[in-house]
């Protein structure tokens, strides 16, 4: 792959690792890299989205709506486009309008063959409609991207699926999908964080607190990731009788996020047990 095709890879992963379900990322920085016609002129459009793109890529969202907005009505049928405004719409709580814009990235980005945007609308599809309680559609589109030789992350769709087989009840689908994952990446914090939950609800609380404690070691999981764990691995135990570590691991979820809902639930333990 050329350099150029790296850097638009590059750019593209930044967007849909931002914020998954079940996830990811704290701070992709994403270069500013314009793309350049037959004459060496910057598109003004491609300019806009890149410059909507670093905005994204620093957390305001807002101002990157504006950019993308501005980017699309000059180029209505740049997939890239409508895959960020997909995203930034996520963050921003506009379920409905993100998911528009990343059908119909997905449908422009098959139409002109660009597999990369493709696979992003993809993932970031999957992450949003689990989000949303409508696992069997967001299972279609893992499931599709964790059969695809040509996916360079494929313990991504896979955690993603496992996802939503555990919140339909098919568990034992859930723990292949997890396990999966983790041999393609063993310290995929994701994997790892939701393999728990499911050793959890399966009451294996031995093998729940291996794999949060591990979770929290990969250092792959973000703000929320690591004060969730830290929670569940409290709420473990306090089940089995062992304060000390339960205040522990309350502590530390209620510092990392204290205004998060680990964290306050974690803070509400601590304000019983102390």
């Amino acid at each position: 792959m050329s350099d150029h095709g790296h850097s638009r890879w590059n750019r593209v992963l930044c967007a849909f690792l931002a914020g998954l379900c079940v996830s990811l990322v704290s701070g992709c920085k994403t270069p500013t890299t314009y793309r350049v016609d037959e004459t060496g002129t910057v598109s003004e459009s491609r300019a806009k989205r890149d410059l909507g793109v670093d905005y994204l890529s620093t957390r305001r969202t807002g101002m990157a709506i504006r950019e993308l907005t501005e980017s699309l009505e000059l180029d209505p049928l740049d997939p890239e486009t409508h895959l960020w405004l997909g995203e930034a719409y996520r963050r921003k709580g506009r379920s409905d309008r993100a998911e528009s814009y990343l059908l119909e990235a997905l449908a422009l980005a098959q139409g002109k063959r660009e597999l990369g945007t493709e696979q992003a609308a993809r993932l970031n599809l999957s992450a949003l409609l689990s989000q949303l309680g409508r696992y069997e559609d967001a299972i279609e589109h893992c499931e599709q991207l964790a059969t695809d030789p040509t996916f360079a992350a494929p313990w991504r769709p896979l955690s993603n699926c496992g996802w939503a087989l555990m919140k339909l009840g098919r568990l034992d689908e859930a723990r292949v999908h997890f396990e999966t994952a983790l041999e393609f990446f063993p310290r995929f914090g994701s994997a790892l964080l939701n393999l728990g939950i499911l050793e959890e609800r399966q009451g294996h609380h031995l093998a729940a607190i291996a794999a949060f404690e591990k979770a929290l070691r990969s250092r792959r999981l973000g703000v929320s990731g690591h004060a969730e764990a830290n929670f569940r691995l409290g709420e473990i135990f306090v089940s089995l009788g062992r304060r000390d570590q339960a205040v522990s691991h309350f502590r530390d979820a209620a510092k990392v996020a204290p205004e998060a809902d680990w964290g306050s639930q974690s803070q509400a333990y601590l304000d019983l047990l102390q």
